[in-house]
């Protein structure tokens, strides 16, 4: 009897894949040998959203098999980082303040300073509050009246300040102005998911951030991030800035200022009666910035503020 092969001996076994572990390690080293900053962290985070669990969970559970789709997901996510595209973008959200925000090119990507910047405004609330004015914020909406009753955030981009003021029971509503048509679709998108969209009004400016604020429309704070990286600069901005960041959100001009002076030029004239103006500020900026809003005598004290880091980023006008 001729043998035609070997025995049927059942279904082959496939090996099994990779730990969660062994993907983390390798995926952080191709990011690291690719000069992306964090990069351990960074890898946990494309594991996790990957798999579909947080990043404690992961870790917990470090040694389970990543399946072959999932490695392979995995794979190309890691080219799409090394090419620069932001994190942010590839998870398709960003962490802001109490917020979970979209986050795709259709505006900048928020910055742990901006989320200084909203603190800037709720602590400012607060020492008003110890001197016999309004009452406290919290970081979560109550049912108390929020304590301000109007925001004006000034390039809102995908909603940040605006939002996170409605969100954290600073103001009762909020108008939020930008030039650009698809990051204020970015902000409607975030404001109707958190379910404030009908608090906040957003409106599109031309290069006057004033065009689109009435004559008489005053407001109580008026907050911005707006562009200011001097326009010879942003050409040498990490990739993932210079080519997934909106270029409008950017560019402030020769020195970086000119989106800084339109704000200054109407700012007091559209304050209430001791409101204030917060901006953030290029680290190299502030001095500047003082001494532009102390040629309006309208303001009873400028004074400038850092970050975390030191650098002076926050410019404060009271009125």
């Amino acid at each position: 009897m001729i043998d035609s092969g070997p025995h049927d001996e059942g279904p082959i076994r496939r090996l099994p894949g990779p730990s969660r572990r062994e993907v983390i390690e390798g995926l952080a080293a191709e990011l690291e040998a690719g000069g992306v900053e964090g990069a351990r962290h960074e890898a946990e985070r494309v594991v996790a959203h990957v798999v579909g669990v947080s990043r404690t969970d992961l870790l917990l559970h470090a040694n389970r098999v990543v399946l072959p789709e999932e490695a392979g997901q995995i794979a190309t996510i890691s080219r799409r980082r090394l090419s620069g595209v932001p994190l942010q973008h590839i998870e398709g959200t960003v962490a802001f303040r109490d917020l979970v925000l979209v986050c795709d090119g259709r505006a900048l990507v928020p910055r742990p300073e901006t989320e200084q910047l909203v603190q800037g405004v709720v602590d400012w609330t607060r020492s008003t509050e110890a001197s016999g004015g309004v009452r406290r914020v919290v970081r979560r909406k109550e049912t108390a009246q929020p304590p301000l009753q109007v925001a004006l955030d000034i390039g809102t981009g995908s909603g940040a300040i605006a939002l996170s003021l409605l969100q954290e029971g600073v103001v009762s509503r909020a108008v939020a102005v930008d030039i650009s048509i698809p990051a204020l679709d970015q902000a409607a998108e975030n404001a109707s998911a958190l379910g404030l969209n009908e608090r906040v009004e957003f409106r599109h400016t031309g290069d006057s951030p004033w065009d689109v604020i009435g004559p008489e429309e005053t407001f109580d704070v008026i907050v911005s991030n707006p562009p200011y990286v001097e326009d010879s600069v942003v050409p040498t901005l990490p990739t993932e800035v210079r080519e997934h960041d909106p270029r409008e959100a950017l560019a402030g001009g020769v020195d970086g200022l000119d989106v800084v002076r339109e704000i200054a030029a109407g700012a007091s004239s559209h304050l209430r009666p001791g409101g204030g103006l917060f901006l953030e500020v290029g680290a190299e900026q502030g001095e500047a910035v003082r001494r532009l809003l102390e040629q309006d005598s309208c303001w009873a004290t400028v004074r400038v503020n850092p970050d975390l880091a030191g650098r002076e980023r926050f410019v404060v006008a009271l009125s």
